[in-house]
């Protein structure tokens, strides 16, 4: 997660649509129009926070994950690669 103002969007453009999420509030996802490829989301619920695919950041392939979110959807064939939460850790 980074804050808001730190995501810089340097070509093409993109679309979004929105969902309610757990909390009630709007999850607004955002995605390329030409491969429909989700880049960032923005859960109302956590402020002015973007959840980022960090495998699409330039460098992004050598970061490695520090949590994952919304463990209660994961497949039972999944492995955890990180600590895991059923839905957001505490304080968020």
């Amino acid at each position: 997660m980074i804050p808001s103002s730190d995501l810089k969007i340097t070509k093409g453009e993109t679309k979004a649509y929105t969902y309610t999420g757990d909390s009630g509030k709007p999850v607004h996802c955002y995605y390329c129009p030409n491969c429909t490829t989700h880049i960032y989301h923005h859960q109302t619920a956590l402020g002015e926070k973007y959840v980022v695919r960090t495998l699409l950041l330039e460098g992004g392939a050598g970061f490695k994950p520090a949590a994952e979110i919304y463990g209660k959807d994961k497949l039972s064939w999944e492995k955890e690669v990180a600590e895991t939460f059923e839905v957001l850790p505490p304080g968020m």
